[in-house]
């Protein structure tokens, strides 16, 4: 079965909602799809994806999350690549991912009507151009998003990363029977408990003989960075032998800035951007994570490589982070520093919880949440679409 994918976003730029992506592509070309991916004209390649790009302002570069004038500039040159792709390759599915995608998508149906429209929805548009102040909530901008989101939510059959996010979209209108929740998920072939990682330990000066805490992703406000640097300076307090562990980009120097100020500095190191590729070794590096996501909407892919790699993980109590760690981990109340750092203190000093809880993470992991099996939810769905398709095809 041939697919065209739709990605109004930089793929590959080494975050959640790309590694999402290639996890799915991955799995899904194992069941024996043939995978086209349409895509914007900046990102790294990755070799076993096939990718088709747009054309790109020479000026634009920005990799990380969230919204941007440019990227609405640059819909009509994603959404005449797509439509060509079509032309030429004649998919059975056009997958499209983000509500940008899902209206590219809609571009082209008006031109090729053969294909089933998958819309691959990872969260909220209006929650996401709030969080990230795009737009004031509230304001005209941000009704007229709320409109479209509603609108395009129910263009077609849908996929989504959680029960969460499953809900508000039945709670939208969205029919049962046009939606698949495939949950969000990790490659558990390529994230498997291991050692620390020694060579990466001596480059980055890591004591692995000392208590340590590891946080991988965006270095953002709205991802409750802020709120974790305060966790941290109250463990500091407790355990000051304890290191920081960060993975992640962008205002690498405005969380410096911070653990001068909260006296964490010199137990802090941060690593920066990596490839995707490479996590797992990075991940060894600690056996206690840290997920501070306080989006109430917004999946949270981190949490799904910390399991996979048996690791303790601390997180805020949002439904979409129980729903994903079920009792394998800990959850402070949500945007209360103090009792992440009690949680997080609770497992750098009870060594058989910690192994208790990751043990029970890595099995989980295996048995409820790795990307075979979300691919084999799709697969099935896809399944289901065309033979529905056919069905009526034969009516008319």
């Amino acid at each position: 079965m041939k697919i065209i994918m739709i990605a109004p976003t930089p793929f590959f730029a080494d975050r959640g909602c790309h590694t999402r992506i290639y996890g799915q592509i991955s799995a899904l070309q194992r069941l024996g799809y043939k995978i086209k991916l349409v895509t914007y004209g900046l990102g790294r390649e990755i070799e076993s994806v096939e990718t088709i790009r747009c054309f790109n302002f020479p000026w634009y570069k920005k990799l990380s999350a969230g919204p941007s004038v440019w990227k609405i500039f640059l819909l009509p040159f994603i959404a005449f690549k797509a439509k060509k792709a079509i032309k030429i390759y004649q998919p059975d599915i056009v997958y499209a991912y983000l509500h940008e995608g899902a209206c590219v998508a809609k571009f082209c149906s008006y031109f090729h009507k053969k294909p089933i429209y998958v819309f691959d929805c990872q969260g909220s548009l209006s929650g996401e151009i709030i969080q990230h102040k795009f737009v004031k909530e509230g304001g005209v901008f941000h009704k007229l998003s709320c409109y479209l989101e509603k609108r395009i939510d129910n263009w077609f059959p849908v996929v989504t990363q959680s029960e969460n996010l499953y809900r508000q979209l039945k709670n939208m209108g969205v029919s049962e029977q046009g939606m698949i929740n495939a949950l969000d998920a990790v490659d558990t072939r390529l994230f498997t408990p291991r050692e620390p990682d020694m060579k990466l330990a001596e480059k980055y000066h890591i004591n692995v003989s000392q208590p340590r805490v590891l946080f991988m992703g965006l270095l953002e406000e709205y991802q409750g960075v802020d709120l974790m640097f305060e966790a941290f300076r109250q463990v500091y307090q407790q355990i000051p032998q304890t290191q920081f562990i960060i993975i992640g980009y962008p205002n690498i120097e405005k969380y410096k800035r911070l653990a001068e100020k909260f006296g964490i500095a010199e137990n802090t190191i941060f690593i920066g951007k990596i490839k995707f590729e490479e996590t797992p070794r990075y991940l060894s590096l600690a056996s206690i994570a840290i997920a501070p996501k306080i989006s109430t909407s917004e999946g949270d892919g981190k949490i799904y490589n910390y399991m996979a790699m048996q690791m303790g993980v601390v997180c805020f109590d949002r439904l979409i982070s129980r729903e994903i760690m079920g009792d394998t981990g800990l959850f402070a109340e949500l945007k209360n520093t103090e009792d992440m750092a009690e949680k997080i203190i609770m497992l750098l000093t009870d060594s058989v919880l910690r192994k208790t809880l990751g043990h029970k993470a890595r099995l989980r992991a295996e048995q409820e949440l790795s990307t075979d099996l979300s691919a084999e939810k799709i697969d099935t769905f896809l399944k289901k679409l065309i033979l529905e398709n056919s069905g009526n095809s034969k009516k008319r």
